[in-house]
C-alpha cells in the first residue's frame, strides 16, 4: 500500500522536525519542511501531497490561511492547520479556507494522528460527493430542457450546458450572476425580467411551485422562442431559499398551434361563406357578435384560452341556419309556431356541424348552448345558470343585442338603447349578471360600438 505523503508547513524547525518525526513513526511519508507560505504553494503543485499541516502564523509575505485558501482552490489538497493561538478571530479567518483539521499546539502524538485521520476520511467523502456530482452535472449537461439553480437574490448556483447555451456563455461563467447581468451579453434581445423575479420570490418566499404554461424569449436575429417553466423550492442544509426550474423549449409546439390556428380560421371562413352565398344577414351578424363578444371578454377578464374559443364559437354560432329555409329566415311578420320550432333547431344543427371539427376549444358545445337562459327557459336543453358555459352565456348576451339593434330582413331596427334596455330588464334573469354589466359597460363608457 502506498505511504500517504504530508508536506509540513512549519517556520519553527525544531517544532517541524518533532511532527516529521512522529508522522515517519506512523508511517506517513513526509516529502519535505518548508517554512513560508510562498514555497507551500509551489511545492504543493510540485510535490501533490495528500495532506498539508500548515502553520496559520509565519514569515513572509502570505500567512497560512492565505496559502491554504490557495493550494484547496487550485489543486483540492486537504489542510490541517497548526497555530498556537486559540483566538476567535483567527480561527474564523482560518474556517473561509475549507480546512480539514485544527490543531492547537502543543498536541500530543495520538492528537496529530487522529486529526489526520479525521481530515483524510473528511477528504474522501468530499471527493466522492463532488465525483457524484459532477456525474450529476454531466447527466443535466445531456438533457435537451434548461436546467438551473438560482439563489433569492436571483443568482445562479447551479446551470446545465443548455440554458448556458442560451445566454451564449459556460454554465461556470453564469455561477454568481444574476439575468439582468447576463442578458447584456447574450443571444436575447428582450424578456420580461419583472417577471422573472416575480416568478422567483413566489416560489422562493412563498414555498411553492409555480408553473409558468409559456414564456417568450426575443432574440437577436428576430426570432422568438418559447418556454415552459416549473420552478420549485429546495430545501439546502447549506443555502437556505433556493429554487430549482426547468424549462422546456415549446417552441415547435407554439408554431404548430399557430398553423393549426391558421387552419382553423381558414375552415371557419369557409363556413361562413358558405352562409354568406345563402344568406348575407347572417353572416354579418355573427361577425358582430364575434366583435362584441370578445370586447364583453376583455372587459370581464376572460382567461386568453377561453376568449380564443369564443371568438370563433361567436363568428359561426348560428351556422346551423344554413339547414333553416331562407324564406322562414327572412319572413316579414310573425312566425308560425312551426316555423319557430324548425328556427331553435339550429342550435342543433350547428353542433352536429362543429362537432365533426376538431377544435381545440368546446365550439361546439358554445354553439349548442348560446340559445339557454340563465332561468332554463332557454333551448334546446333548459339549462339553468353555471350549466351553461361562460362563452355561451357572453355569446346570448351579444347575439340578443346586436339582433336588436341592427337592421333585421323583416324588420328595421329597433336601436341601441332598446337593446340594453333588453338587458337591463332581464339581467339576472335571462341573462349572466357579470356578463350583462360588462356588455352596460362597454358602450356606457363609449369602449365598443358597432360602427368600429
Amino acid at each position: 500500500m502506498r505511504k500517504r505523503k504530508i508536506l509540513i508547513v512549519e517556520d519553527e524547525k525544531i517544532i517541524a522536525e518533532d511532527i516529521k518525526s512522529t508522522l515517519l513513526k506512523f508511517n506517513y511519508e513526509i516529502p519535505e519542511i518548508v517554512a513560508n507560505g510562498e514555497i507551500a504553494i509551489r511545492k504543493a503543485e510540485e510535490l501533490k501531497p495528500d495532506l498539508i499541516l500548515m502553520d496559520i502564523m509565519m514569515e513572509g509575505n502570505i500567512n497560512g490561511i492565505e496559502a491554504a485558501k490557495q493550494v484547496y482552490q487550485e489543486f483540492g489538497i486537504p489542510i490541517v492547520f497548526l497555530t498556537a493561538y486559540s483566538d476567535e478571530k483567527i480561527l474564523e479567518q482560518a474556517a473561509e479556507s475549507s480546512p480539514f483539521g485544527y490543531l492547537i499546539k502543543p498536541f500530543e502524538d495520538r492528537e496529530l494522528r487522529a486529526t489526520i485521520e479525521m481530515a483524510f476520511y473528511k477528504s474522501k467523502m468530499e471527493k466522492r460527493l463532488r465525483k457524484n456530482r459532477d456525474f450529476l452535472l454531466k447527466v443535466i449537461d445531456t438533457v435537451p430542457n434548461n436546467i438551473f439553480v438560482k439563489d433569492k437574490d436571483g443568482k445562479y448556483l447551479i446551470v446545465n450546458d443548455s440554458f448556458a447555451e442560451l445566454y451564449n456563455t459556460k454554465p461556470k461563467k453564469m455561477i454568481g450572476k444574476t439575468d439582468r447581468e447576463l442578458i447584456a451579453n447574450s443571444k436575447i434581445k428582450t424578456v420580461d425580467l419583472e417577471s422573472i423575479v416575480k416568478d422567483d420570490l413566489n416560489v422562493i418566499n412563498g414555498k411553492k411551485k409555480v408553473l409558468i404554461p409559456e414564456e417568450s424569449f426575443s432574440l437577436e436575429n428576430g426570432k422568438k422562442i418559447w418556454f415552459q417553466t416549473t420552478k420549485v423550492p429546495l430545501d439546502s442544509p447549506d443555502i437556505p431559499d433556493v429554487l430549482l426550474g426547468v424549462s422546456v423549449d415549446i417552441t415547435a409546439l407554439k408554431d404548430s398551434f399557430y398553423r393549426l390556428q391558421e387552419l382553423m380560421e381558414e375552415t371557419v371562413n369557409g363556413l361562413i361563406s358558405a352562409v354568406e352565398k345563402r344568406d348575407p344577414y347572417t353572416a354579418g351578424h355573427q361577425r358582430r357578435v364575434s366583435l362584441l363578444a370578445n370586447a364583453i371578454a376583455v372587459k370581464m377578464g376572460l382567461e386568453k384560452t377561453k376568449a380564443d374559443g369564443l371568438r370563433i364559437a361567436a363568428m359561426v354560432h348560428d351556422i346551423g341556419k344554413i339547414y333553416v329555409p331562407a324564406e322562414i329566415l327572412s319572413k316579414p311578420g310573425k312566425l308560425t309556431s312551426a316555423e319557430f320550432d324548425l328556427i331553435k333547431t339550429h342550435p342543433q344543427a350547428g353542433f352536429e356541424i362543429l362537432s365533426t371539427i376538431n377544435f381545440p376549444w368546446p365550439v361546439a358545445e358554445i354553439v349548442l348552448q348560446h340559445q339557454e337562459r340563465i332561468n332554463g327557459s332557454g333551448y334546446p336543453n333548459g339549462l339553468k345558470g353555471n350549466k351553461i358555459l361562460i362563452e355561451a352565456r357572453i355569446i346570448s348576451v351579444a347575439d340578443v343585442v346586436e339582433a336588436i339593434a341592427s337592421h333585421r330582413p323583416y324588420r328595421p331596427s329597433l336601436g341601441l338603447e332598446y337593446a340594453l334596455n333588453e338587458i337591463v330588464s332581464k339581467k339576472g334573469i335571462l341573462y349572466d349578471v357579470e356578463v350583462a354589466e360588462a356588455c352596460l359597460d362597454l358602450f356606457k363608457n363609449r369602449e365598443f360600438s358597432f360602427s368600429v
